[in-house]
């Protein structure tokens, strides 16, 4: 038996070094210095290109010791992107004052009266994906086919979902791309979500908010308005001071200095002259006016907003619960597989109200208008960057069931009452099998291998934000802080239930409305005249 048993753990051991390093970058997207600031791209909240968040949590983003992922969830926005109508008008009006002439400047500000808006062909551009944003998708195709090699076979189909917004779409099929590669024309599609104009459809889709008629965005609002009266005119005097003669910078104009570095530089590919104008302190300063207008607009620091997208959780995690292998039903009537690796994408506000609904952010204090956290949690550019993602994995673990002779203890963890890839009791043969698929994702040391007697499996849920490991506070005691499964399938719905009627909460009266809105059933049942399949 024990011969079989370090067998087993030789194999696995084998598995992981086949495997070896993954190639993929952990950061795709250069961030560059500038003549001003260390990090100017880093600190541009929701406007600056996708980068890997820091370990804020101090948890490795590797797989735990005796667990593999046999089921996730990304749910992302979209690439970096051209702005939209309202933006760029915003731009051509600083261009011409800019450009008038009457005033000379210095220093950062010296390429102020040559300057013009970087894009080549506005009618063709405005609101789309740029090359930036395509880059991203596409490598994170890449990156997710290597970082999960299990959770897709060579052949099958492979569909995503997105929300039926341009640039949206167009990052999913720039995803579909990286991750099939040459198959993506036969193997992939893209299933497109309506969030408008069908009353079946309320609460059913990737933009609920969509189609609340109580929703309201409030921008961040008075707060967000305070800390900017605060920030703004200091940062509005050092930059007048290089401007000599008929030129007037506004507090506008202060607001979209960051703005306009994190866009230049991802429609361009080059770091924007704008990013040299400010300090990195100066930089900090607007990502916390950023940080606000999300808490207090869309976050934690509203009632109702963070309430859209709960019911799209619940029902998300009701398919972590299933496990792999759930069937589906297409618009024909014929069955599918559901994806192992369930992708999603959508817009930079419902990804703000899936992250607050996670509970990852639980006892993260109420943002102050007056006063910057620097230690806070809550910071935009971790999460809600272009292309910003929180990923939802399911870790399948063999756990001690007590035996002494057994060096592996999880706290709170309990063998899952729900279904699993792994048999609850794992046999040598079993152990040996499960090698070749990387249930150690690091070489297995004799003293971890567990009794067959003593052993089983449990599930748990690990999420993350732009790569970066972020435990729910009050369910962490898994392997890598993560949450027992069965835990954080109470967890959601304990929030659901004490959130009040999703419906009534909105005032939905349209004829045609749910009395109970389903929050995902799109991806079970593709038969619904919003859903649509394309193209990758």
């Amino acid at each position: 038996m024990a011969s079989s048993l370090l067998l087993g753990a030789s194999l696995a051991a084998v598995g992981v070094s086949a495997a070896g390093q993954i190639l993929a970058p952990t950061q795709d997207i250069n961030y560059p210095s500038s003549g001003s600031a260390i990090d100017p791209l880093k600190w541009l909240g929701a406007n600056g290109p996708w980068y890997a968040g820091p370990n804020v949590n101090d948890i490795s983003p590797e797989v735990p010791e005796n667990c593999y992922v046999d089921q996730a969830a990304y749910v992302l926005r979209h690439g970096s992107r051209y702005p939209d109508a309202g933006a760029y008008d915003g731009w051509v009006e600083m261009q011409s004052r800019f450009y008038a002439g009457n005033y000379t400047a210095s220093g950062s500000l010296s390429f102020l009266p040559e300057w013009k808006t970087v894009l080549t062909n506005p009618p063709l551009q405005i609101a789309m994906e740029n090359p930036t944003g395509a880059k991203e998708a596409h490598d994170l195709g890449y990156t997710l086919r290597t970082r999960y090699p299990d959770l897709y076979q060579d052949g099958d189909e492979f569909m995503v979902w997105a929300n039926n917004y341009t640039r949206v779409l167009q990052t999913a099929q720039m995803f579909v791309r990286g991750f099939l590669g040459f198959s993506a024309p036969a193997n992939g599609s893209v299933v497109s979500v309506t969030s408008k104009g069908f009353a079946a459809g309320i609460g059913d889709s990737l933009a609920p908010s969509d189609m609340c008629p109580n929703f309201e965005d409030a921008s961040g609002g008075d707060n967000k308005t305070i800390w900017d009266n605060i920030w703004i005119p200091p940062v509005q005097e050092r930059l007048q001071a290089l401007i000599d003669g008929n030129l007037t910078l506004t507090a506008s104009d202060i607001a979209q200095i960051p703005y306009l570095c994190g866009f230049e530089s991802h429609i361009t590919g080059r770091l924007s002259p704008w990013c040299d104008v400010f300090t990195d302190e100066e930089l900090k300063q607007y990502e916390y006016s950023n940080d606000l207008r999300y808490y207090y607009g869309i976050g934690p620091g509203t009632d109702l907003p963070q309430k859209m997208m709960t019911p799209y959780l619940n029902a998300l995690i009701d398919l972590f619960e299933q496990g792999p292998g759930i069937t589906g039903t297409d618009a024909d009537g014929s069955t599918f597989e559901l994806p192992k690796l369930l992708m999603s994408f959508l817009n930079d506000g419902q990804l703000t109200e899936l992250v607050t609904a996670s509970g990852v952010f639980d006892e993260q204090a109420l943002l102050s208008p007056t006063e910057k956290d620097d230690d806070r949690l809550w910071v935009g550019s971790r999460y809600v960057s272009m292309r910003g993602t929180i990923a939802f994995e399911r870790l399948n673990c063999i756990i001690s069931g007590g035996d002494e002779t057994s060096t592996i203890q999880y706290p709170n963890a309990t063998a899952s009452a729900g279904p699993s890839t792994a048999p609850t009791t794992l046999s040598t043969s079993a152990l040996a099998t499960a090698s070749t698929i990387r249930v150690f994702p690091t070489p297995a040391p004799t003293s971890a291998i567990l009794d067959r007697r003593q052993s089983s499996n449990a599930t748990y849920i690990r999420i993350r934000l732009n790569d970066a490991v972020y435990p729910v506070p009050s369910c962490k005691n898994g392997p890598g802080s993560s949450c027992l499964l069965s835990d954080y399938v109470q967890y959601v719905q304990t929030k659901y239930e004490a959130q009040g009627d999703w419906i009534t909460n909105c005032n939905v009266t349209i004829e045609g409305a749910p009395t109970k809105v389903k929050g995902a059933s799109f991806y079970t049942d593709l038969s619904s005249p919003w859903l649509q399949r394309i193209a990758p």
